[in-house]
């Protein structure tokens, strides 16, 4: 028997179980850390000529390590999604159609309560909480400036809130 395969039995031999506690700790998976085991010990018995012979067990760990790293790199790649993750990366971000009719009819509702504020109010509640402008945008499209804007804009609100009590609809 030649002296390269007298060495790596003996290394299998002392590092078989250390590799598979190893693997198995990392797979989580009885096959899995098998498998890990036999490519550790076929990357070992294929660079055996390179190896110096200090630290065995260091040389079997790093391997082993290694074997797993790159086994479960490609395990996240090959996995096989589940039905409840398929349904759960399916799922519509477009609301139920009960959901968008309120939201219809919400914003018709506020849309009419905005038209009955005096101006310059009603634009600015228009701009602002139907058309989803901002302050700065609303200030540039009527050649006002900011402050006004924001002013308008709380008192705005002000008086849609005082009607919304007033017809009962808060």
């Amino acid at each position: 028997m030649p002296d390269k395969d007298k060495k790596f039995i003996e290394m299998l031999d002392q590092y078989e179980k250390l590799a598979f506690s190893i693997c198995y700790k990392m797979t989580n998976n009885y096959f899995d850390a098998e498998d890990m085991v036999q490519e550790t010990f076929l990357s070992i018995y294929k660079s055996l000529e390179n190896f110096d012979g200090n630290n065995p067990g260091g040389f079997v760990t790093r391997i082993a390590v290694n074997k797993c790293l790159d086994f479960l790199k490609r395990a996240d790649r090959r996995a096989v999604p589940t039905e409840e993750n398929i349904l759960l990366e399916n799922t519509s971000s477009v609301p139920p159609p009960e959901e968008n009719f309120l939201q219809e009819e919400t914003k018709r509702g506020l849309i009419k309560v905005c038209q009955t504020l005096k101006p310059p109010y009603n634009e600015v509640a228009l701009d602002y909480y139907c058309n989803g402008m901002t302050a700065a945008q609303i200030a540039d499209k009527a050649g006002k400036k900011l402050k006004t804007i924001q002013t308008q804009i709380r008192r705005a609100k002000e008086m849609l809130r005082k009607k919304a009590r007033k017809e009962d609809i808060i």
